[in-house]
Formats: C-alpha cells, structure tokens, sequence
C-alpha cells in the first residue's frame, strides 16, 4: 500500500492558535496530521529530512519576515509552498511571486481557500514546458482523503459522462475530469483504444478484434485505434480471432 499514501504537509507558524487552526482543517481536508513548527530552523531540518510535498509558511516570526529567508533556502522548492500572512503589504507579494509559490494567502483565509490553492499544487495543469508527465497522480478518495495512486498500479480508465473511472491493481477511483484531460497526465504506457477506454499497455494480455483483455478485464477495442494496439503484439500477448 505504500503508492497509496496521502501527501506530508510541514506548517510552519509561530501562532499557536493559527498552527492549530491549520491543523484542524488539514485533517478536515482528508490529509494525515501535518509537521507543525514554529520557527525556520525547525522547519529546515523537517525539508531536509522528511521531504514534505507542501509547506504552509508564515512570512513574518517576531516581527522579522523570516519566510523569506526559508524560501530563498528552498528556492527549488517554491512551487510547493503557501505563504500566510496578516500584511497587505505589495512589495512582500511580489518578492514571493517572484520566488514563484504555490500561493500567497493573507489572513484570515477561509478553508475552501485553502484547499484550493493545495489542489492546484498536487494537480498542476500540465505545461507545454513539462519534460514527462508524473509518476503518479493524486485523486480525492473517501472522506475527502488525497491518495496518491502510482501510474504503474493502473490497469486502465474509463469515462461515464463527466466523469472518469480509475481501475487499479487495488481497487476503483473516481474523479470528475473527462478522459481527454486524464490522458494529459498519463504515460506513453497508456493507449486510447476506444472513445471511453484508455488501458495500460503493461497490463494488455491479448488482442481480438473487438476487444483486449487487460490482466483478467475484457476491454471494448475501437476499430479506429485497433492499428496502435498490434505493434505491441509479444508471444505473452496473443491475438485472437473471434
């Protein structure tokens, strides 16, 4: 189960009160309870050593805007942290958006806020910069949870409507993203082989001429995307007449 795991979040908040409003509504959110620290030499050690994917930082500790110091250390990092603050003050929002965060909130920030800037950090929308998709995506599970699936685990996805369904190696997700916009985070592992149909060519057993067995699921061939499929055709994976 190690794949499936929900995303380590670092708070780092010198407000006891804020820190444990933040805490509070992370684990609302789905996500297991964060690092929480309240100065930024604390906070260094947690990103050295347990690598959180999001940091929630303060920009101001005793009157200093010591975020920034830990931003600059980070600097490689930037995308992956939420800058708070009580200051409107514009020249401190540009030097972070200069920085490149994921966000900048200022205080107080309603949860759906949040949440919202933490989605858009765990699903970027893919750039024409990107170099290759992730390894993984992350999906919203039960109880508003954010489970990381690894694109290996995938047998194979389909669409109803404006949904997508995820088949994997461990169960079924769900989430409300066409399949188009689904095949954008996706492998070249993965083949379109049908209008509702992506499947992990991994996983492909055999080939016959309306449908392909993915590991023990028989899957709907479109005639159209039967000419990528046959390439791949090995001894393992034979093709049937019906």
């Amino acid at each position: 189960m190690d794949s499936y795991r929900t995303p380590s979040i670092l708070v780092v908040e010198d407000n006891l009160i804020d820190a444990s409003w933040l805490n509070q509504v992370l684990v609302n959110m789905g996500f297991t309870s964060p690092y929480l620290t309240h100065n930024i030499d604390s906070a260094a050690s947690v990103i050295r050593d347990q690598r959180p994917q999001i940091m929630i930082c303060d920009l101001f500790f005793d009157g200093r805007p010591d975020g920034l110091t830990l931003l600059n250390q980070f600097s490689t990092l930037s995308k992956q942290f939420i800058v708070t603050t009580n200051s409107y003050e514009n020249k401190l929002y540009e030097q972070t958006r200069a920085l490149g965060v994921g966000g900048h909130l200022i205080k107080p920030f309603h949860p759906l806020t949040l949440r919202s800037v933490v989605d858009n950090i765990l699903s970027p929308i893919p750039s024409q910069a990107s170099l290759q998709p992730s390894s993984h995506l992350f999906i919203r599970g039960a109880q508003n949870k954010q489970i990381r699936v690894d694109l290996s685990e995938i047998l194979f996805l389909y669409s109803e409507r404006n949904y997508t369904f995820i088949k994997t190696v461990q169960g079924r997700f769900t989430i409300k993203r066409s399949l188009s916009k689904m095949q954008e985070d996706l492998d070249k592992r993965f083949l379109r082989i049908h209008n509702s149909y992506i499947v992990n060519t991994d996983f492909l057993k055999a080939i016959s001429t309306n449908t392909v067995l993915i590991d023990k699921d028989i899957i709907p061939l479109g005639r159209a995307y039967r000419k990528n499929l046959v390439p791949l055709l090995t001894p393992n994976r034979e093709e049937k007449s019906t």
